[in-house]
């Protein structure tokens, strides 16, 4: 089976016989069996390293998992195909502040590198957390995906939304200049 496919097989009172053919009912089954990804969160700089105050750091989840995941529910009147689009990454920083994307994120590189920060999917820090310089923060990536059916009939409609979360612990600090020489 391929990759983010899932089937179920549904039939009615258990003797194989179908009365009637319910999509919404076949619709909830498989969007009960299928499997959308955490995000696979990564930053830079990577994670574990600091984050600096009034420097931009980059986010972004694994751009291979942004694609859609599908999910059948069959009987023998017909089938109910769902399927979950990613729509967008909302991530909570850590200090109050929420950044939203729609798209993956762009991995950093020195190819890619921009003084302003990521192109698509970053954050500055501008202030230390509560606990001091290198204190660690909770960085949240909340992955949303819009759910449809259809069915083989021609029928069709949108299911709640669902989400996947993933958290990983960031530390914050700040650089500090002297000068020591004046001219």
């Amino acid at each position: 089976m391929p990759l983010g496919m899932a089937e179920c097989e549904a039939t009615a009172s258990g003797t194989g016989a179908v009365e009637g053919f319910d999509p919404a009912v076949l619709a909830e089954q498989a969007r009960a069996v299928m499997s959308v990804p955490e995000p696979a969160i990564g930053t830079a700089p990577p994670l574990g390293k600091p984050r600096f105050v009034n420097m931009p750091s980059w986010m972004w989840v694994a751009e291979q998992d942004w694609e859609p995941v599908t999910a059948t529910a069959s009987v023998s009147a017909g089938s109910v195909t769902v399927v979950a689009v990613p729509e967008r990454v909302v991530w909570d920083t850590g200090d109050g502040h929420e950044v939203v994307c729609t798209g993956p994120g762009t991995v950093f590189s020195s190819d890619v590198y921009r003084e302003e920060g990521s192109p698509d999917c970053g954050h500055t820090y501008t202030a230390l957390p509560s606990g001091g310089a290198g204190a660690r923060v909770g960085l949240v990536a909340v992955w949303e995906w819009g759910v449809s059916w259809s069915t083989t009939d021609g029928q069709g409609g949108v299911l709640e939304d669902l989400t996947t979360t993933s958290t990983v612990s960031v530390p914050v600090s700040e650089i500090h200049s002297v000068v020591t020489d004046i001219r």
